[in-house]
């Protein structure tokens, strides 16, 4: 006889975790046709930039079976798939479409880790009673997502953050798949190694040339062997082939790292001109930070050179900051020791600057105050009220301008 409502549930010996991961399908082209009915069952491909040098941010299903999928730059996408419909980026909407969806998962648990914009984690265990059996609550997530964002989601279940995330990319599009507790071995075994988070490309080329293919593979090494292969990362390789994953869900809803890069029209070199785009990125960086009431600890760099080589570069502040001053002078002086050291004769791609270390509490203030840093404060105060309403264009410091303007 089932429990009514205010009834205790039994006494159980061992109460099973269930994490569920949630990740919304093609999520940027998703939101693009909440718009465009005229998008619907048409090849839809979403980026940063359109133009040739730009690179794929999304692409819809229709796409992807011309072989386009995210990352790829958006010159091949095109000829692979020259009939497609190209739209620009626009991260404000996803931000907001972003939104509806977390709140619909808070419905169904407080416990949700939001890890991007379209993809969270949920910490379902003893929810049963509450919202019905695993996978009818999945469905119930699913439907509940799609009725209040038109937008569909792919659901993994499992007793790990890391076998439910495997799970939810292998039930897409729009599909539930649920791993129960003991079978995670058994599940993961015939995977690629590629299908394990965080395994990349160099892994993925090192682990085959040792004759690992599958997880299975992976599982069969002993750990001495994996810790003389990967070092450091030979136990997380160990565990992670057999499904161990016992991490918590984070919830603080703090982002780790906030920045902004962009891909040049055509490569350059022209350092004045290097110098005043950092700083550009460096000065939009810094707003979004002082927008939620965050300071900045750490600072790295990104380049990409015309070769396509990608370095970052870090800088560890003293104090944490949130002021423009105080992030665009250590991350100017990070490129110019990269292009004095690596960049000599070489073109760039891509710049980058990206802050870390965030935290709520503001920069200590001197005993007895600091003119300079209040007028700094004032200052950068009201250029936000300016761009909040007029967008980031709307000003540019004058040092941007000097070096847009050396010769």
């Amino acid at each position: 006889m089932p429990l009514r409502p205010e009834e205790p549930a039994p006494e159980s010996t061992h109460e099973v975790r269930l994490i569920a991961h949630v990740d919304m399908d093609a999520f940027f082209v998703s939101v693009e046709r909440m718009d465009r009915s005229d998008l619907e069952n048409q090849p839809v491909i979403v980026g940063g930039s359109t133009g040739r040098r730009g690179v794929v941010s999304a692409a819809s299903y229709e796409a992807r079976a011309f072989g386009v999928h995210s990352a790829m730059p958006m010159a091949r996408a095109r000829e692979l798939c020259p009939q497609a419909v190209y739209i620009q980026a626009n991260h404000k909407k996803y931000g907001e479409a972003s939104r509806q969806v977390m709140k619909v998962l808070g419905d169904f648990t407080p416990s949700v880790q939001a890890v991007s914009v379209d993809e969270a984690y949920l910490d379902l265990s003893g929810t049963e009673r509450l919202h019905g059996p695993p996978l009818l609550t999945a469905a119930r997530i699913r439907e509940a997502v799609l009725r209040e964002t038109n937008c569909s989601a792919s659901i993994g279940l499992a007793s790990s953050r890391l076998v439910s995330k495997i799970a939810s990319g292998l039930s897409k599009p729009a599909g539930i798949l649920r791993v129960y507790p003991g079978g995670e071995a058994a599940f993961l075994r015939p995977l690629k190694v590629s299908k394990i988070p965080g395994v990349g490309k160099v892994m993925v080329q090192k682990l085959n040339r040792l004759g690992i293919s599958t997880i299975g593979d992976l599982g069969n090494q002993s750990l001495p062997f994996l810790e003389a292969q990967f070092k450091n990362l030979g136990p997380e390789l160990y565990r992670k082939a057999r499904g161990l994953d016992d991490s918590e869900l984070e919830l603080d809803s703090r982002p780790k790292s906030i920045g902004k890069e962009t891909t040049f029209a055509e490569d350059t070199a022209d350092r004045a001109k290097l110098e005043a785009i950092l700083t550009g990125l460096a000065e939009e960086a810094s707003a979004r930070v002082r927008r939620k009431g965050l300071c900045a600890r750490h600072i790295t760099l990104k380049i990409r050179f015309s070769d396509f080589t990608t370095l970052t570069r870090s800088f560890t502040l003293e104090k944490p900051t949130h002021l423009d001053k105080e992030i665009i002078e250590p991350a100017l002086d990070l490129l110019r020791r990269t292009c004095a050291k690596e960049g000599r004769n070489r073109k760039f791609r891509l710049l980058g600057v990206y802050l870390s270390g965030l935290d709520e509490s503001r920069a200590q203030p001197l005993l007895f105050g600091d003119r300079d840093r209040e007028k700094e404060e004032r200052l950068v105060e009201s250029l936000d009220e300016i761009r909040e309403r007029f967008g980031h264009e709307a000003v540019f410091s004058r040092k941007s301008v000097e070096r847009i303007k050396k010769p």
